[in-house]
């Protein structure tokens, strides 16, 4: 496995696109020099052509270019619409990489395409606002920035904003909240967190979404652009189950994600969102026979918002709602059973689901293990295992595996 390192002793790839983001203006050679001023005096080509040149690079690319000149370095790394506009043509061509981060305990980030049967390049990266508490964790991610946090019970500290691609990194105040306690004095364990974009008003919006009362949530919203946190009271749309937490809420067509399982046995569960322009909740059903009592079922995005859940006989479908907000267009992706992977599942193995893509790929991770597998499952047909990576350990570090995430390799920053 060849293993890049992003550090300044890494290996030569990984060095060098260090060394293009500290010292891209410390040239090594005069032809590096007579290069650099050719370039900022424009090389013959408006900067409009070079900007749509640019526009087309993968982010690796772009990043190495950064050792050009000082002007290059300030479009690719510091020109907010040359980030977006980059994001979105890439966007529109689907030649966004996808990369699988996986978060460990200490802690320790690495990341690597799950598209080339985890044979390509290993990235172990480290987290730019290390903290001496061991339940640092990745939240969730959106357009490339990765949500960081500790987190205790409903409190959400350390927070902040990191793009992995490029370094940018930005604090994030921590909430004040207030929890209410039930009955017999305890604190409702419950909380829903998301992160997303906002179209409408280009911004970024980090949503913490805890109990206010048996009626009502209490929703805390940090804007970026505002650069401050606000609170709305909402009514529950249904009776809420307030025992589980929802790190990283699946987020799609503007709104963050998530089941609702109900406190009652008899009601039926329900997929809750909360609309991150609007800022209001809405229901939606779930594929109406789905079994109510299922702990399993999650809501994750792979082209379409999708639900999962396992069975007792230890088979596993996958759901996706094909049109939004439409109940009657959810449809079955596919189905798999254990029996039918036994050099994945051996020993009945516990798994989750990391996460499902459009062309009915999925990869999970055994929960005992640092063992990875990429299932391609077609209809009706017997799922093939096309990829599997064993995590390695890295020294002084614990080889447990808090969260794992997809997030794509982008330019986007959000200073203040």
């Amino acid at each position: 496995m060849k293993r890049i390192l992003k550090s300044p002793k890494s290996s030569a790839s990984g060095s060098s696109q260090t060394a293009c983001l500290k010292n891209h203006n410390k040239s090594s050679s005069s032809s590096q020099v007579l290069s650099m001023s050719k370039e900022e005096e424009g090389i013959g080509l408006p900067e409009d052509i070079i900007r749509k040149i640019l526009c087309q690079l993968p982010v690796k690319t772009l990043i190495r270019f950064t050792c050009v000149s000082k002007r290059w370095r300030f479009i690719i790394i510091s020109d907010p619409q040359f980030a977006k506009s980059h994001l979105q043509l890439a966007l529109q061509w689907r030649t966004l990489t996808q990369r699988l981060f996986v978060h460990s305990l200490n802690p320790h980030f690495q990341s690597w395409e799950y598209e080339d049967n985890f044979n390509g390049s290993v990235i172990d990266l480290t987290s730019p606002y290390p903290s001496k508490e061991p339940c640092q964790r990745a939240i969730t991610s959106c357009n490339g920035l990765v949500l960081l946090g500790d987190s205790y019970l409903t409190d959400l500290v350390h927070l902040a904003i990191w793009n992995p691609s490029t370094g940018f990194f930005r604090k994030i105040p921590s909430p004040r909240i207030t929890i209410p306690r039930n009955k017999y004095g305890y604190e409702l364990d419950f909380a829903v967190t998301g992160f997303g974009y906002v179209s409408s008003t280009d911004d970024y919006k980090l949503v913490l979404v805890v109990p206010g009362d048996r009626t009502h949530f209490h929703v805390y919203i940090f804007s970026l652009k505002a650069n401050c946190w606000k609170v709305i009271k909402a009514s529950h749309l249904s009776s809420p189950d307030f025992n589980h937490y929802v790190y990283g809420a699946t987020l799609s067509n503007g709104a963050i994600h998530w089941i609702n399982h109900r406190c009652g046995v008899s009601d039926p569960a329900s997929i809750y969102a909360f609309d991150l322009a609007e800022e209001e909740f809405r229901e939606m059903p779930l594929p109406v026979w789905f079994p109510n009592n299922d702990r399993e079922m999650r809501v994750l995005l792979g082209g379409c918002l999708c639900v999962w859940f396992k069975t007792d006989a230890r088979r596993s479908e996958i759901w996706g709602m094909t049109e939004y907000g439409v109940p009657e267009s959810w449809v079955k992706l596919f189905g798999f059973r254990e029996a039918d992977l036994p050099e994945v599942f051996s020993s009945q193995a516990e798994w989750d689901l990391c996460f499902v893509t459009e062309d009915g790929k999925i990869v999970i991770k055994l929960l005992e293990s640092n063992e990875f597998f990429r299932i391609e499952c077609r209809k009706e047909e017997k799922p093939v295992c096309s990829g599997r990576y064993l995590l390695q350990e890295v020294p002084g570090y614990t080889s447990f595996i808090e969260n794992r995430y997809l997030y794509v390799e982008t330019l986007v920053s959000v200073p203040e």
